[in-house]
């Protein structure tokens, strides 16, 4: 007998809220459900998904960004309406071909791959600071059109970077480096404890990035670095491993935000959580079946996808 050839299986949220409620038992499979069962099952299910991701586990979550830094600049806004943030694979970088003068609002440059209009562009002034724009039309041939005016001279082979969209706000940064323009990576420590961060006497040194500490905010969440970049570090980049939140199920089709080995997990879940909503006791007969089920299939995704660092040991 020929296998199906697909692997794209999956449920999508009324259908996962449907399955739960049918665990439960308290639903005539036979019978289409009330429209507000589904409204309690869609603001149970994003709660459930919401509380998770507390757990930090979830390697699908990962995300590499890449964080342009300031002249003296210690904190930074990471979040839609944030800094200069942006995935790895949305942000490039590229060198003037020929000088420019202030109060000129175009570029020559070295290459237009990657640069779209509306894109952030970031270029690197003589005077140490870097100075951000939009592009202003599609670019043509080795030339960039600004929608600002240059505020200082820029040399040539100064740098030019370029990002299309700012990141969400991330739960958490997992690991951070610092890149030079070689595309070289120093561990940067990404420290946990703010007491210890907040300590450091001289917040206002410069110098290349050694430290950071995330706080993650409402909107935007606060990157703090130590020692603050100098005019000369201005060109490195902070490329972060972050884990970012988990997208919400708004429409009835919508898809887990997640690999569908979760499902499961998160059908027994949803039930756990509405059954007290339905008087199904946790305690007893199938609420206690239903609630053994929800902890083995959620403990077996948080040990599939938690990540496998090296222990090391030193005498």
């Amino acid at each position: 007998m020929a296998t199906s050839g697909s692997v794209n299986y999956t449920l999508n949220r009324d259908q996962i809220i449907t399955a739960a409620l049918r665990k439960l038992r308290v639903i005539d499979p036979r019978l289409s459900v009330d429209s507000q069962d589904i409204t309690d099952g869609a603001q149970a299910l994003n709660l459930m998904i919401k509380s998770w991701q507390l757990d930090g586990v979830f390697l699908w979550l990962n995300e590499e960004i890449v964080l342009h830094l300031a002249y003296n600049t210690q904190s930074y806004n990471l979040g839609p309406t944030g800094d200069h943030a942006a995935l790895t694979s949305d942000a490039g970088y590229t060198q003037l071909a020929a000088a420019a003068s202030s109060g000129d609002s175009s570029l020559t440059v070295d290459s237009i791959t990657g640069v779209a209009d509306g894109d952030y562009i970031g270029i690197q002034l003589d005077d140490g600071t870097i100075q951000w724009s939009t592009v202003d039309g599609t670019p043509s041939g080795t030339t960039v059109a600004l929608d600002d005016n240059l505020t200082d001279d820029a040399a040539i082979d100064n740098y030019i970077f370029h990002h299309t969209s700012y990141i969400s706000r991330p739960l958490r940064i997992i690991e951070a480096r610092r890149r030079d323009t070689d595309d070289e990576d120093i561990t940067v420590r990404a420290m946990e404890s703010r007491t210890e961060f907040m300590s450091q006497t001289d917040k206002t040194s410069t110098g290349e990035t050694i430290d950071v500490y995330y706080e993650p905010l409402i909107t935007n969440g606060k990157l703090y670095t130590w020692p603050v970049a100098a005019a000369s570090d201005i060109t490195d980049r902070l490329v972060m491993t972050i884990q970012r939140v988990i997208e919400d199920f708004d429409a009835s089709a919508n898809n887990f935000d997640g690999p569908v080995e979760c499902i499961q997990a998160l059908i027994y879940g949803l039930a756990v959580e509405l059954a007290p909503e339905y008087g199904v006791d946790l305690n007893v007969g199938k609420g206690a079946t239903i609630l053994r089920q929800a902890g083995r299939y959620y403990d077996m995704v948080k040990r599939h996808y938690s990540p496998r660092d090296p222990i090391y040991l030193r005498p």
